[in-house]
Order: C-alpha cells, then structure tokens, then sequence
C-alpha cells in the first residue's frame, strides 16, 4: 500500500484551518495545520510534508514571507506550495507568488472541487519526480556494482602477475590473462552503452546507413552467443527469410540492438528453455500508426520467465529493470532495451514486445527495407 501523502495547511483564520483539515481528510490525505508563517517554517522541517497549502494574507510574517524563506531553506525549498489569496483581481500578487516559487494559487471562497484537482494535480507529479529519483539512485547502485566487481577481477589478476605468480607457469597465466580481457571488454561494452544511450537521449548519436543484411548481422550474433547457449542448456533456433530484402541502416547499431535482444532472452531463459529468432518481410498499410511500406522485421523470443503485463510498458525505460516471474529483480542496469528502443526508432522502425509471467517473451523489431521514406 502507497504510503499517505502528507499536506500542511497555513491559515490565520480556525475557520479556514477546520474547513481544510476536514475537506482533506476527507480526501484521503494526512494533514498537519500550521496558524502563522513561523508555525509552518517550524511543521515544514518536522514534519516533511508533500505539499504546502499557504494562505497570503496573515499578520506578522505573511504568506510571501513565509515562501521566501521556504525556498531559501535547503529542506524545503523544494516542496510545492499553493497559496491562497482573498483578491481574484490582484494580478500583481498573484504574479508576485509565482516569482517567489509557489506552483499554484486559489482565491477565497475556496471552491472544494477545484482545490482538490489542484492538490491531486500536484501530488501526482511529486510522487513520479520521487519515483524517479529511486529510480536513478537503484541505477547508480547497480553501475557502481557492475563496474566495481569487474574491475575486481582485473585487479586481482594483474596482482598475481606482479607477485610472480606466474613466472613458472606461462599456460596459466594466459588463461588468467584472458578472464582479465573478457572482462575488461564486458566493462568497455557496459560504459560504451552508457554513452549511447545519452547520446540517444540528447539526439546526438550519429547513424551511418549502409547497405546490410539482416541475416548476416543475426547470423553473426548467434556465432557469438551460441556458446552461452550452450553452457546455459538452452536450445538456440534460427530462422532466417532467404528472400530478406537488404535495408538501409546502421550496421554497428543494429548488431547492438539483435546483440542486445538475444543476449536479453539468453539470460531470462532457464535451463532446457528455447530461444527462437526469426527473420521476415512485412509489408504495412494504415494498420499502424507511422509504418507504411516494406519492413524487415526481426523476431527474438523465448520460453524464459516473462513480464507481468503492469511491468511491459516500462521496459523501455532508462532506469527501470523489469522483475521476474517471482517479483525479483533481475542484476544489471537494464540499459539494453533502452538502446534496442531508442536504436530502431532513430531507424524509422519500432519496436514490440508481448510476454506473459511464466511462460515467455517476444520482442519484435521492425527496420525499414531499403527505398522506404
């Protein structure tokens, strides 16, 4: 159950603070009641709340006041503020709070509907920009980690190699030399990923087009990965068009975007599971918004643990990582699936995905052939 969101409401006036704390509480909030600009500087660090209900008009310090020293205070300036004024036709107060940093203003009477709309108005963008916040912070944590154990590795590597070791046996060392490459690439691809994807987000990444095919960019990922199918008892089918018209992409990328993909099913398979990728020719008509035309169209899917339906439209997402089939979060920063989205689109394509918990999951990926606007 969400946590309930907490609003402190300032009035000099009872009337108005028993008329507040009831319409709200009645609406589901927690509510703390502050009668003068000191009170609600004091309740605005104690007692943290979500939002601030500010009326203007109170003697000693007023509600301008107050807003200056809440957005001058490191613990409140942040927290939204809607103040409330008795003059609907005082435009140069109105202004005056709006250059102090309040996100709203009401005039008395309060109309109760609109007062609401407004609260819950504002509310709902506070508890998205707090979502996001863990969001980036669960992100930050999992980057340090997939970066702090690899570095680890080569560390530990290089230190035994310093020590000696080594020295008289050379085929060890060369399989210890090895591990500390592989790794060493995992954390360049890890870092490489990151760029692209701000890159991707700031509409700076470059493509370079070329004449490619499809089946040959797939059939070189699957050389690659066969081997983790393999060592992971996963059967790897392949299923390419032999009349797959050439399109005209960024080969590099979209070797990043099926790498990505497989890689993706590869891991949220279980053993004596099946992955299965597919390539074909579609033609679309008006069936789907911003595609007209010949596509090629990829196909990734597999028998693995599947997305909850409520999780599938945030896949994409920079921050998110998806959850298996038994609530748990998978490790890694879940950047592949935003650079498979953000990848295909600066193609002209989209992206798909259906998925069931349980039972599997389908990505589709489709790039224009070659000729298409």
């Amino acid at each position: 159950m969400d946590e309930r969101q907490k609003i402190l409401a300032v009035d000099d006036a009872p009337d108005n603070l028993v008329l507040l704390d009831r319409l709200l509480k009645r609406q589901g909030f927690d509510v703390v009641n502050a009668s003068s600009g000191k009170e609600c500087l004091a309740k605005s660090t104690s007692e943290h709340p979500d939002l601030i209900i500010l009326d203007v008009a109170m003697p000693e310090m007023n509600g301008f006041e107050t807003l200056t020293h809440l957005r001058g205070n490191e613990l409140t300036k942040d927290i939204p503020v809607i103040i409330l004024t008795a003059n609907s036709k005082d435009a140069k107060s109105i202004e005056e709070g709006f250059s102090l940093g309040a996100d709203e203003y009401l005039t008395k009477p309060i109309d109760q509907d609109e007062l609401i709309a407004r609260v819950r108005s504002i509310l709902r963008v506070v508890k998205a920009e707090r979502e996001i916040e863990q969001l980036k912070a669960d992100f930050q944590s999992m980057l340090v980690h997939d970066l702090r154990s690899p570095l680890s590795v080569i560390i530990g590597v290089l230190e035994l190699g310093t020590a000696g070791e080594f020295d008289q046996n050379p085929a060890e060392m060369k399989e210890f030399l090895n591990s500390a490459l592989e790794t060493s690439q995992k954390m360049l691809g890890l870092i490489n990923d990151i760029l692209d994807v701000a890159k991707l987000e700031a509409g700076k990444l470059q493509l370079s087009k070329q004449p490619n095919d499809m089946n040959s960019i797939v059939a070189d990922t699957v050389g690659r990965l066969k081997v983790l199918a393999r060592e992971k008892g996963i059967a790897l089918k392949v299923e390419l068009d032999p009349d797959l018209p050439i399109c005209e992409c960024d080969g590099g990328k979209i070797d990043q975007v099926v790498t990505n993909l497989l890689g993706n099913a590869l891991k949220f398979t279980p053993r004596d599971g099946e992955v299965i990728v597919r390539t074909y020719k579609k033609t679309f008509g008006e069936e789907i918004p911003g595609l007209k035309g010949d596509y090629v169209v990829l196909d990734v899917a597999d028998t693995g643990v599947g997305i909850s339906e409520d999780e599938v439209p945030l896949i994409f997402d920079r921050y998110r990582q998806a959850k298996s089939s038994k609530g748990v979060k998978q490790k890694g920063t879940g950047l592949g699936l935003t650079i498979v989205k953000r990848v295909t689109e600066a193609h002209g394509g989209k992206v798909f995905v259906e998925s069931a918990l349980g039972k599997g999951t389908k990505f589709t990926v489709v790039i224009p052939a070659g000729g298409n606007d």
